[in-house]
C-alpha cells in the first residue's frame, strides 16, 4: 500500500491510495469520519436567554461550531484520570454574556484555555435585539464521529476507483469514445485511441456502449481518488496519520483476539 499527496491545502487534500483491498479504502474513509477524536461543545448551561430562540437551538447551534483540538493535550473522557468526572485534561469551559443589539459570533465565546477556541471567529450563533440578553457557558470535550456528527474531523471524504483503460488491437480508430466521453477522458493521438486524464473517469460505461468493434475495456483496480476536506477542528494529514494508527490497532486487537480463540 502507497501514498501519492496531489493537492494540498490548509482544509483539503487530495490523494491516491495505491494498492489496497477495497475493504481497507472504506475502512480507512470511515475511520476519518468516525473514529478520530475532536473536540466539540457537549454541554449548555444557560443562565439568561431573553432572545427569540429555544435554548436547545442554541446549544445546538455551538455544538456544531468546529474547535481547535490538540491530540496531545487532551483525553477522552473515558480514558482520562478523572473517570469521565470533567477535569483540565478531558474538558475545556466557554463563556458568553452579550448584549443586543448584536449578531453574536463563535468569536464572541471566550475560551479558557486560549490554544482551545473555535476554528473561525465568523459563525453566526444568534441574532439579539434591543433589550435581549445571553449569558452561557459551554463545556466541550472530546468525542468522535461513531458517537455524533459534530465530533466528525472531516467535512467531506470520499473516494472513487480509478480504472485502468484498455484499448484492444482491433480498435478502428473511428473516435467515437472520445467524442462521448462526459468527462474527456480518452484523445486521438497519432491516430491512435489514447488515455488523457484517467482519474477524471467516472466508469460510466459511455466509451464501452458505444464502440462497436467491443476494442475497449474499463476495468476495476485496486487504486483509489481521495478527497479530504477537514473541518478545521485538525490538519487534514493528521487525520489521516490518525485514521491509520486506529485501524492498526484494531488489527492488532483482533489478532490477539483470534490467537487467544485458538
Amino acid at each position: 500500500m502507497k501514498i501519492e499527496i496531489l493537492e494540498e491545502s490548509e482544509f483539503k487534500v487530495k490523494f491516491i491510495l495505491y494498492d489496497a483491498p477495497i475493504a481497507l479504502a472504506n475502512s480507512f474513509r470511515r475511520a476519518m469520519k468516525s473514529l478520530v477524536p475532536t473536540m466539540a461543545v457537549d454541554y449548555v448551561d444557560f443562565y439568561m436567554n431573553t432572545s427569540f430562540l429555544y435554548d436547545e437551538i442554541i446549544a445546538h447551534r455551538i455544538g456544531l461550531i468546529p474547535i481547535k483540538t490538540d491530540l496531545e493535550r487532551f483525553n477522552l473522557p473515558d480514558k482520562c484520570s478523572c473517570g469521565g468526572e470533567g477535569c483540565p485534561n478531558c474538558q475545556v469551559s466557554f463563556r458568553l454574556n452579550v448584549e443586543g443589539p448584536k449578531i453574536v459570533y463563535s468569536g464572541d465565546l471566550i475560551s479558557d484555555d486560549p490554544e482551545v477556541k473555535p476554528v473561525f471567529d465568523n459563525i453566526p450563533i444568534i441574532e439579539l435585539y434591543e433589550g435581549q440578553q445571553l449569558m452561557i457557558e459551554a463545556v466541550a470535550r472530546l468525542g468522535t464521529g461513531k458517537e455524533h456528527a459534530k465530533f466528525q474531523p472531516v467535512s467531506v471524504c470520499f473516494y472513487k476507483i480509478i480504472p485502468e483503460i484498455v484499448i484492444k488491437d482491433n480498435c478502428d480508430k473511428c473516435g467515437k469514445c472520445v467524442e462521448v466521453c462526459p468527462r474527456k477522458v480518452l484523445k486521438v493521438e497519432n491516430d491512435k485511441i489514447a488515455v488523457e486524464n484517467i482519474l477524471a473517469c467516472s466508469m460510466c460505461m459511455e466509451c464501452v456502449k458505444n464502440c462497436e468493434e467491443n476494442a475497449i475495456e474499463v476495468l476495476d483496480t485496486n487504486n483509489y481518488l481521495f478527497t479530504v476536506e477537514g473541518t478545521g477542528a485538525l490538519p487534514v494529514k493528521t487525520v489521516m496519520r490518525k485514521a491509520l494508527e486506529i485501524l492498526k490497532e484494531k488489527a492488532e486487537e483482533m489478532n490477539s483476539i483470534i490467537e487467544t480463540l485458538i
